[in-house]
């Protein structure tokens, strides 16, 4: 079953909206989970989550964020196949970062690094790279030939870039307000700076309004 992706104005702020949630329910999950495995809440910025110290279960923390980045995409890919939200499940793969995951790691963040040194002692970028790209490389696939444009490859491309912007933005912000390493907060609600906090709610509100009103059942093409 393939889909026409709309080219209307709207969906780009609609997609980057997603994504931007997308990447948020990364470092909450993150967040959440190193609450109940390390004794308390640590804190959450815009693109970084820092654990409370002493941990005895950090591994699990790191891991907690990937699985649920590779995870929404993965189940955007399995939801490709209902023609009610195939156009949804096509924003959610690349909305999901999964597919620009390999890009950090390149550039010495994320935490695929850690978990490849800590259990299979890969310190090499470029190795663990490949196999970050390989991870997220099916549910890539599964967009590209769901496409029924004219011009697929043109569309492709755009899809796999467009939240490239949105990550830089995000880094850049986060930098500016919490400093480089994410830990000048000056007010936060359950370790979730305030600032970070209300911008996430207000994005998740206007997703539930708008969402389902452009991200509408497709036609089976």
């Amino acid at each position: 079953m393939k889909i026409k992706i709309p080219s209307q104005p709207v969906y780009i702020p609609l997609f980057l909206l997603l994504a931007f949630l997308c990447y948020q329910a990364h470092q909450l999950t993150r967040h959440l989970v190193g609450a109940v495995l390390c004794g308390g809440f640590g804190t959450m910025t815009f693109t970084i989550a820092i654990t409370k110290q002493p941990c005895l279960f950090p591994v699990l923390v790191t891991l907690s964020g990937p699985l649920l980045t590779y995870g929404l995409a993965w189940f955007g890919m399995f939801l490709l196949r209902s023609p009610k939200y195939r156009l949804f499940a096509y924003a959610l793969i690349f909305a999901s970062f999964a597919h620009l995951r390999f890009i950090q790691t390149l550039t010495g963040r994320g935490d695929e690094l850690i978990l490849s040194e800590g259990w299979f002692g890969i310190s090499s970028r470029v190795v663990v790279a490949v196999i970050v790209f390989l991870i997220g490389l099916p549910p890539v696939i599964a967009a590209f030939r769901a496409i029924a444009n004219r011009r697929r490859t043109l569309v492709f491309i755009c899809s796999w870039l467009l939240p490239l912007p949105l990550l830089f933005a995000m880094l850049f912000v986060n930098q500016f307000l919490f400093g480089a390493n994410g830990d000048q907060i000056r007010g936060s609600l359950l370790g979730i700076a305030f600032i970070v906090f209300i911008t996430d709610l207000i994005a998740g509100i206007l997703l539930m309004v708008f969402g389902p009103r452009y991200l509408n059942p497709q036609k089976e093409v």
